[in-house]
């Protein structure tokens, strides 16, 4: 473990702080760091706009670490997978790129509350806008289960012969739970539509586009030890000829005479003007970060770690855990707990831990709108954190509740 934690400078600049708030952002390895400043120093050039060597380079890395992100989530085609700014990118642009051309008068899309707003709103947005245009569709909600996953039962309870997408989150980003969604696609058939947040997944267990069986995928890098400002959305190819342009601009060709437009073929169709280029090439070296450390391996650790946390916290009497790991029957765990401390709100509990440099997010953590229920302390770990954090971390709240 303190080989992997070599490979952070954080950690040797901030020796003595505890880091868990892994689920808003992770801390980025040296050779993250090491493949923007050589991006940005070496060869700085925009991709697919010059005939001169560095141009080239660029573009070359671009399309290198598209074929990395296609292996790394077992994509079809490299034409599945389209650079966007972020998770929350990616999330709004499957509901204007695909939503709001596809979607006709009393069409259902459904989403869950309780969920990150970033997959929520998406839609609430698109609903608004296609009022204004004189089309109706209801957004219909599920809920999760006592554990914190998405109940299934009551998803395939709700729909109808008008239910065109959910809207489904893979691991919560305040329960720490995983849906089973696999079990979903098999419950409800291929006609309608899956858009998946893994922003919490992906970097922390396998994700295997192919196998999830859904049609969409959105993620961030800057929770995979990637740089912040760079996304990946994944589009199944049995539905490429359902999506139409979001961003327009350079690259796209216009007839001066008929005014036509001529737009290019995914994935370029959705990646209009210049990307976060330093950013897409610092994806892939994260990616092959991860893939020397092994995603199986990440995934043991983290549900060593959970377990570990979570038997720490019950011996605190006046921890009150939400959903999550706390309400499984099984051994599971992908970094994160969410809990409250009788009579301390979550904001007094988060300027104490502070205090003693142990970070940790406090709120409602984007969901619902800031749902009061949702309202915690929320730990996140990664591969980098320790028992002996742990230990130190559940010593500080001990003394918080004496």
């Amino acid at each position: 473990m303190k080989d992997i934690r070599d490979n952070f400078p954080f950690f040797r600049e901030n020796k003595n702080t505890i880091y868990f708030d892994n689920a808003s952002t992770s801390q980025k390895p040296q050779i993250v760091i090491d493949a923007m400043n050589n991006y940005f120093t070496k060869y700085c050039a925009n991709a697919g706009r010059g005939s001169y060597i560095i141009a080239n380079q660029v573009t070359k890395e671009v399309e290198e670490v598209r074929e990395k992100v296609k292996k790394f989530i077992n994509a079809h085609s490299v034409q599945e997978v389209i650079f966007t700014s972020g998770a929350t990118a990616s999330l709004n642009t499957v509901a204007n790129s695909w939503g709001l051309h596809n979607l006709k008068n009393g069409d259902e899309i459904m989403v869950c509350l309780d969920d990150h707003d970033s997959s929520t709103l998406p839609w609430m947005h698109l609903q608004n806008t296609l009022t204004n245009l004189g089309v109706t569709i209801k957004i219909v909600l599920f809920k999760n289960t006592s554990a914190g996953d998405a109940n299934i039962e009551d998803i395939t309870s709700k729909i109808t012969n008008k239910t065109r997408l959910i809207a489904v989150t893979h691991i919560h980003n305040v329960y720490g739970v995983k849906t089973d969604v696999e079990y979903l696609r098999a419950k409800i058939g291929k006609d309608i539509l899956i858009s998946l947040d893994v922003a919490q997944s992906i970097g922390h267990i396998p994700v295997d586009a192919q196998k999830l069986g859904v049609d969409f995928l959105s993620f961030s890098g800057h929770k995979m030890f990637a740089s912040t400002g760079v996304g990946v959305l994944w589009i199944d190819e049995r539905i490429h000829d359902q999506i139409h342009p979001f961003i327009v601009g350079g690259g796209v060709t216009t007839d001066r005479n008929t005014t036509e437009v001529f737009y290019k073929k995914l994935p370029f169709l959705l990646e209009g003007g210049t990307g976060n280029l330093a950013g897409i090439i610092a994806l892939g070296t994260a990616i092959d970060f991860i893939n020397n450390i092994s995603i199986d391996e990440i995934d043991q650790r983290l549900t060593t770690l959970s377990q570990y946390l979570l038997a720490k916290l019950r011996t605190i009497q006046k921890i009150e855990f939400l959903p999550g790991i706390a309400f499984c029957k099984c051994a599971v765990g992908y970094g994160t707990i969410a809990f409250n401390i009788t009579g301390l709100s979550s904001q007094e509990v988060g300027f104490v831990l502070n205090e003693q440099r142990i970070f940790v997010r406090s709120g409602t953590h984007c969901t619902g709108g800031g749902n009061p229920l949702n309202d915690s302390v929320r730990v996140s770990m990664h591969i980098y954190n320790t028992e002996e954090e742990i230990d130190t971390f559940v010593d500080v709240l001990s003394k918080i509740t004496d």
